[in-house]
C-alpha cells in the first residue's frame, strides 16, 4: 500500500541538486568530460568556478548558486538551451 507521504515524494518535480558528497563529485567530475558550455546557460556568464549539479542523471553547470535557484524555479525555460547544446556537440 502507498502511503501519502510516498505519493508526495514521488510527485515531487525533478530539482537540479549541487554536487556535494564525493559520490555526487565523482559522477559531476566524469559528466564534465563531455559537457557541451563554456558559459552558464541561465545568465551566460563564463564558467570559470562552475556549480555543479545533478538533475537526475544529467550534470548541469552553474556560474553560481543564484542561477541554480533560477534553474529550478522554471527548468522548461532552460532545458532547451542546454539540449541544442549538446545535440550540436554530438
Amino acid at each position: 500500500m502507498i502511503r501519502a507521504e510516498d505519493e508526495k515524494k514521488e510527485a515531487a518535480p525533478l530539482q537540479a541538486l549541487v554536487a556535494n558528497t564525493p559520490e555526487e563529485k565523482a559522477k559531476a567530475k566524469e559528466l564534465a568530460a563531455s559537457y557541451p558550455l563554456k558559459t552558464c546557460f541561465v545568465s551566460g556568464d563564463k564558467l570559470e568556478d562552475p556549480v555543479d549539479t545533478l538533475y537526475g542523471d544529467r550534470l548541469l553547470r552553474f556560474c553560481c548558486k543564484g542561477c541554480v535557484r533560477s534553474f529550478n524555479k522554471n527548468p522548461a525555460k532552460y532545458l532547451p538551451k542546454l539540449d541544442s547544446a549538446q545535440k550540436s556537440a554530438s
